[in-house]
């Protein structure tokens, strides 16, 4: 058996725990694990002293101004596939899907395209007004869709509602008008239709621990993400140091809130963490409240501050993987990713779990110029990210060898006619 490279003696984090092993590759696939020392290959990687962690498959990144500067932020963050909002002009180095976002003139149809290549699924956003889907709509889609739909869940109507809390100027209204009520009762009504319609969704970026209390009772059919924003930063304080760089819907709200979700979080409710990479530029920021726009970088730090809370001892490396892989994977039904295991693609992030270093606005690499966690220091470093067998990064350094290629997702492979 023709091997193109060995990764030897790194300790692999997987299903099976946390162990030394070597891996082999063949064709961009994993071909064999364990010891492996009569076996030769093509090349040899010496990652002894590093951890190797599946790929990270972000669900909530966004693509606006910049795609080639947010895609290195991926990279640079051990990110090795992403589920994606906006269209990339060019080469991607990660592999990639796209949401196709429901509105109330395409709610008709628009399950007539969730099945082709390169398409994660079907997006609703309960909070636009350019895409306002009624809960009538809702459930109509949810007979109709064969996948997954996920779903921003504050409600417009609340909002409207609620547009008196707005003091002009001042940030730290913001979660008073998207108070907790907006999602909340947003929530219980996606839930009750998703039951109803016996269909699953995804809720994206929840902030409020009363919301995962409540959808605790659904997990037969609902799916949950938590974005970093919302598990790192807390209000007041936010809004006081970064002002309208804090701004984010839903908004991160108090420190009661923050420690609620770590707590749904270690107790297995949550689904997945994603990156809610959203790289809005310094000049939208930096208007006057509301007239600022909503959304922060985050994909570069978001295993990073992962890594840190296993170094405290928050979490385990094994629920690390799960929230940031194999629960991904087994959400959306992602082929062939999201674990370390014979006859997956080769999607590693490479760590030095022992190394402190400080993220300093040099090293931030999205198009905005900016990110909430420049100058923290951080335990846990991602060294390498490698994508189907091809390092994408070595050592920190982008190498721009890879070529991304569209995700398959089982739920959407044909049957073969016979010929």
């Amino acid at each position: 058996m023709s091997i193109d490279v060995i990764m030897k003696g790194g300790t692999v984090v997987s299903h099976q725990g946390v162990e030394r092993k070597d891996i082999a590759v063949r064709d961009g696939i994993i071909v064999a694990i364990g010891d492996l020392k009569g076996l030769s290959a093509k090349s040899e990687v010496d990652v002894s002293d590093l951890y190797i962690l599946p790929g990270v498959i972000d669900t909530d990144f966004h693509i606006i101004d910049t795609p080639e500067n947010e895609l290195r932020a991926a990279v640079r963050g051990g990110v090795t596939s992403a589920l994606m909002f906006g269209e990339l002009n060019d080469n991607s180095p990660i592999d990639y899907a796209y949401f196709l976002n429901a509105t109330n003139e395409n709610i008709d149809d628009i399950t007539e395209q969730e099945m082709n290549d390169g398409i994660a699924g079907i997006y609703v956003s309960m909070s636009d007004p350019n895409s306002l889907v009624s809960d009538k709509d809702l459930h109509m889609l949810l007979k109709k869709s064969k996948r997954r739909v996920s779903i921003h869940s504050e409600d417009f109507y609340e909002l409207e509602k609620r547009k008196d809390k707005i003091i002009n100027g001042n940030v730290e209204s913001h979660p008073n008008w998207h108070n907790e009520k907006v999602s909340i009762e947003a929530n219980r009504r996606i839930s009750a239709i998703a039951r109803g319609a016996g269909h699953p969704v995804h809720l994206m970026h929840v902030s409020t621990a009363k919301e995962l209390g409540m959808i605790a009772a659904y997990k037969e059919l609902v799916t949950v993400s938590l974005s970093q924003h919302h598990l790192f930063l807390s209000g007041p304080e936010c809004y006081q140091h970064f002002h309208e760089y804090a701004q984010i819907d839903p908004p991160i709200h108090d420190e009661e809130n923050r420690i609620g979700l770590w707590k749904a979080l270690t107790n297995g409710i949550v689904d997945m963490v994603s990156s809610f990479h959203k790289p809005v530029t310094t000049n939208e920021k930096e208007k006057e409240y509301p007239d600022s726009i909503s959304g922060a970088p985050s994909v570069q730090t978001l295993l990073p501050l992962m890594l840190d809370q296993v170094s405290n001892g928050s979490i385990s490396l094994n629920t690390l993987i799960d929230l940031t892989s194999a629960g991904p994977a087994r959400a959306f039904n992602i082929a062939k990713k999201g674990r370390i295991a014979v006859g997956y693609d080769a999607d590693f992030a490479i760590c030095n779990l022992n190394e402190k270093w400080t993220f300093d606005d040099e090293d931030v690499e999205s198009g905005c110029g900016w990110d909430h966690h420049a100058g923290a220091e951080i335990s846990g470093k991602v060294t390498a990210t490698m994508i189907r067998g091809e390092f994408a990064m070595w050592d920190g350094h982008l190498t721009n060898s890879t070529f991304g290629e569209t995700i398959k997702f089982t739920d959407t492979f044909t049957e073969y006619e016979d010929e």
